[in-house]
């Protein structure tokens, strides 16, 4: 892993207050197997740790990769915002705003997932996965959203290598800061 990466998320003896750093394959796998055997009670938050923060007083990063998933149905669904500096070289030709102003402005994007409707490949579906954005206002994923947990799984580990927007998932502009 070329960049560690910090994490927000819930645990039995973890309230999310403070993020847990993420340096290596084995911590990753650690950390994503407390994340899928406790209940969250907000999206998982991610962080490539040593990328540029925002010009403010708060020094938020550039960016944030969240993540919802089903237990049952093992489908996920991925919302990442940033700066143009956080999308792959190929990725930031910008159509909606050109020029300087283009570097300053933040976007969102959302998974658009091979798992449709949220249901995991080949499992009779009962209900549609009620994946969140954010649990606070019900902000739920679009049902196209959902992907698999292997393709979760290999988003961070991208996002680990190069500390940008993975390229490993297909994304879908979004509204939703």
């Amino acid at each position: 892993m070329k960049h560690a990466l910090d994490f927000w998320y819930f645990t039995e003896t973890s309230d999310a207050d403070d993020p847990v750093t993420v340096e290596s394959s084995a911590d990753l796998d650690r950390v994503l197997g407390e994340v899928f055997a406790h209940k969250q009670f907000h999206p998982t938050v991610v962080c490539v740790k040593d990328r540029p923060t925002c010009d403010g007083p708060l020094n938020l990063p550039d960016h944030q990769l969240k993540f919802d998933l089903d237990v049952d149905r093992h489908v996920a669904a991925i919302h990442v915002m940033g700066l143009p500096g956080f999308l792959p070289a190929d990725d930031r030709v910008d159509t909606h705003v050109e020029g300087e102003e283009a570097e300053g402005v933040m976007r969102a994007w959302v998974t658009k997932g091979s798992c449709a409707s949220g249901t995991a490949v080949g499992r009779p579906d009962d209900h549609e996965a009620e994946l969140f954005v954010d649990f606070d206002t019900r902000t739920r994923f679009p049902a196209d959203a959902a992907i698999s947990w292997e393709k979760l799984c290999e988003a961070l580990k991208e996002l680990a290598e190069t500390g940008q927007r993975p390229t490993c998932v297909e994304w879908q502009e979004s509204d939703v800061f």
